[in-house]
């Protein structure tokens, strides 16, 4: 097993359970659990190029798409991270995705403003288990796919 296999498989598992959890079991995401999906999707095509690279012996371009990886699953981490302080309330947000009304005294601008608001607040957490949130099983996936890569590179120098 490499770190390529390895953000192959969990990436598609994870997006697997994601969307299992959304069209199964209804339960829709919020717009930062949305951007959330992009590492996995980046993770999935990094590591089809990687594997494409290694049958042509591209070994430079290889190590390439390693720090890239890494990248990646680090912009991971943080944004997941923001999410979780978001769920948490030890972060604030925008009014577009925390539900808040700005303008409530004009009747059309209310209308409006309710028209585009999110579906699912950010601020409010899905929990699994009853104790930990999705976001949070997240960041415990994303923190694990950045120690494992980082080893995994460690190691082959």
């Amino acid at each position: 097993m490499n770190s390529i296999n390895l953000n192959l498989y969990v990436s598609l598992i994870t997006l697997i359970i994601v969307f299992i959890l959304e069209y199964i079991f209804k339960l829709i995401p919020c717009d930062m659990c949305l951007v959330e999906r992009y590492p996995y999707y980046a993770l999935i095509l990094l590591s089809i190029i990687a594997m494409y690279l290694v049958k042509i012996e591209k070994t430079g371009l290889k190590k390439i798409i390693d720090y890239l990886s890494i990248l990646t699953i680090l912009f991971g981490c943080i944004y997941t991270l923001r999410h979780v302080g978001v769920e948490r309330g030890i972060l604030n947000l925008s009014t577009e995705c925390s539900g808040s009304l700005v303008n409530t005294s004009d009747k059309l601008a209310l209308l409006e403003e309710l028209n585009q608001a999110a579906l699912v607040r950010c601020d409010e957490a899905t929990y699994l288990f009853n104790f930990i949130s999705i976001a949070e099983s997240n960041l415990i996936l994303m923190t694990f796919l950045l120690f494992i890569n980082i080893y995994f590179l460690v190691k082959k120098k």
